[in-house]
């Protein structure tokens, strides 16, 4: 189905939910020290569909009981609509300013309370996507909307299902296999449960994660699987390897071809730590893919200059990484609130990878303020390299790439129900392109969980 932008303007739709006010209470002087006792012991958290309009963690709610009966069978389906308006104010390739937005669907599946064994977990996440983005006009090698950026980025228009995976627990989720259809940024949120949120967090890629230097064989949506360890204490992925298909699937579900082309792999190790009572570690990655590559073939995130044309330096790629990770900040008695620091950087072959290196670092702080606990807030900043190989390559199409990658980011998003975010965002991006200056690109999101 092809999903057409709503009638209602982007900016009219956001401003509309902007002035809803949320009630608030105040507590008489009369009131018994029975009632503050109560009021002031802890309370059970509610159940995941229940609360009013205000309080309750999805717009609908649970319709005529549907989604409780549902999650009491094991099947949860969530519905996200993400609106994004994003412009170029100068510099860059273009100014230009673009509406977009995505709708995505999510099942999630629990196999025991289904009826089948203990530890058995499946998902699905479906997108649709309407508009357009202005990852050219910023500079092409930049990627400044993650979030806009599935089923395929550009002017692509459609639904698809970017992942379905099964994944089985054992020993009490000591242990994990799982496998699939991956969508990549479901996989990175997975591998960085404590740190990375496309959807309500950084705009950009890079100051998510270090990820230009993967993309030459890590796909958008890919044929895959592994498994690692878990810390218990922690919830975070301690050990593992995960195998990748070499060919994008966002398009595709047919898996009788898949590694047909090679096989990409990933693998990871976490030295958890904990200082003061707050988690830290520092994360060791490495990866690289059986197939050979040219630095100007075709990517799915991205369009390379140059690209299509034949490059007859084929090589099999490789990355290195390392990530370090510390929470400095927690609220008392709620450990959703808190703040970290996330900072790391990758280093990859000259060819046949597009950017042979890339860094970053940032601040990240969630619910800082007491009266504003689902708030979030980050500034970042990141760094790429472009390999030699390409700049030679694409200088004799009369392409110059000879300018240093780099932006800067900071975003504020509001929480105006549990159900409903808007946020601002704001970076400065330096494309390699030469006669591209400083672009300047603010943008605003809206996220509307049904």
């Amino acid at each position: 189905m092809l999903l057409q932008a709503p009638n209602l303007s982007a900016l009219t739709l956001m401003a509309l939910l902007m002035g809803l006010c949320l009630p608030a209470w105040a507590q008489t002087d009369d009131q018994s020290d029975v009632l503050q006792s109560a009021e002031a012991a802890p309370k059970p958290p509610p159940a995941p569909f229940e609360g009013d309009i205000w309080t309750r963690q999805q717009l609908l709610g649970d319709p005529f009981g549907a989604r409780s009966a549902l999650a009491d069978h094991g099947v949860t389906f969530n519905l996200r609509w993400s609106q994004f308006y994003q412009d170029v104010t100068s510099g860059g390739i273009d100014q230009n300013g673009e509406y977009g937005g995505t709708v995505d669907y999510i099942v999630n599946v629990d196999g025991h309370k289904l009826g089948l064994w203990e530890g058995l977990y499946l998902n699905m996440h479906a997108t649709s996507r309407y508009g357009d983005d202005v990852l050219n006009d910023a500079g092409g090698l930049t990627l400044p909307n993650a979030g806009n950026t599935y089923p395929l980025p550009g002017d692509y228009h459609g639904t698809d299902v970017t992942g379905y995976t099964a994944t089985q627990l054992f020993a009490g989720g000591r242990y994990v296999v799982t496998g699939g259809k991956l969508n990549a940024l479901d996989l990175a949120t997975g591998l960085f449960p404590k740190s990375v949120d496309f959807v309500n967090e950084y705009w950009n890629v890079n100051s998510a994660v270090t990820a230009t230097p993967w993309f030459r064989f890590v796909n958008l949506s890919m044929w895959g699987g592994g498994g690692w360890t878990t810390d218990l204490a922690t919830g975070l992925p301690e050990t593992g390897f995960i195998a990748l298909d070499t060919t994008n699937r966002t398009t595709s579900n047919r898996i009788s071809n898949a590694f047909d082309d090679g096989v990409g792999g990933l693998a990871f190790h976490r030295f958890i730590y904990e200082i003061d009572d707050k988690v830290g570690y520092v994360m060791l990655l490495a990866g690289g893919s059986t197939k050979k590559y040219g630095s100007l073939d075709e990517h799915d995130w991205l369009v390379v200059p140059g690209e299509g044309l034949e490059d007859t330096k084929e090589k099999r790629p490789y990355d290195a990484g390392a990530y370090v990770f510390q929470e400095f900040w927690q609220a008392q008695g709620n450990p959703k609130r808190n703040a970290h620091v996330l900072f790391g950087g990758t280093v990859a072959d000259d060819n046949p990878s597009f950017s042979n290196w890339n860094v970053f670092g940032r601040v990240t702080a969630r619910g800082l303020f007491d009266s504003r606990p689902g708030d979030r807030m980050g500034f970042a900043g990141w760094a790429s390299g472009i390999s030699k190989d390409l700049r030679n390559t694409v200088d004799k199409l009369g392409i110059d790439l000879n300018k240093q990658i780099w932006g800067l980011e900071t975003f504020y998003n509001v929480e105006i129900t549990p159900w409903v975010h808007l946020g601002g965002d704001f970076q400065l991006i330096q494309s390699a392109y030469k006669d591209a200056d400083l672009a300047v690109v603010p943008g605003v999101r809206l996220v509307v969980e049904f």
